[in-house]
C-alpha cells in the first residue's frame, strides 16, 4: 500500500500538470468534495460522485491552477474508513480572481483515503472579504 502523503503529493502533481483525467483518477467513484467557504454555485460547495466533482470542482478551478502544499500529517487510520491526511496549501487559480480574491490563497486541506483513492476531501480557504460586497 502506498504512503498516504505520497498519494496527496501525486494528487497535487496532477493538479499542477493541469491533467483533469489524472486528478479525477485519485477520487473514488462515490467520493465527496467539500469547499469552505462554499462555492457560489448551486452545489453549496459539496460535490458528490465523480461527475459532480469533475464539473463543479476540478474543471472550474483548472485554468491557471497551481498548488504548493506543505506540513502533511497522517492524522490517523481507522479500519474500514481509511487514512486521514491533513496539510496546508497555497493556491493560485483564475477562479479566485473571478471571485474577487487576489491569489495566492492560503488554505488547509483534509482527505480520507481508502487505499489509493480519495473518499472524502475538504478544502478550507482563507479568502479575503470580497470588496465587491463592501
Amino acid at each position: 500500500m502506498a504512503d498516504p502523503v505520497s498519494i496527496i503529493n501525486d494528487f497535487d502533481t496532477a493538479w499542477n500538470a493541469h491533467d483533469v483525467e489524472s486528478v479525477m483518477a485519485f477520487f473514488a467513484d462515490d467520493a465527496i468534495v467539500k469547499l469552505e467557504p462554499s462555492s457560489p454555485d448551486e452545489s453549496g460547495g459539496v460535490y458528490t460522485g465523480k461527475e459532480q466533482i469533475r464539473s463543479g470542482f476540478v474543471q472550474p478551478l483548472m485554468p491557471g491552477f497551481h498548488v504548493e502544499s506543505r506540513d502533511h500529517q497522517v492524522a490517523g487510520h481507522q479500519e474500514g474508513v481509511g487514512d486521514r491526511v491533513i496539510w496546508c496549501s497555497t493556491f493560485y487559480a483564475d477562479a479566485f480572481k473571478e471571485m474577487g480574491a487576489d491569489p495566492p490563497i492560503q488554505g488547509t486541506a483534509e482527505a480520507i483515503l481508502q487505499g489509493e483513492k480519495i473518499e472524502f476531501y475538504t478544502s478550507t480557504l482563507r479568502l479575503p472579504e470580497d470588496p465587491r460586497t463592501n
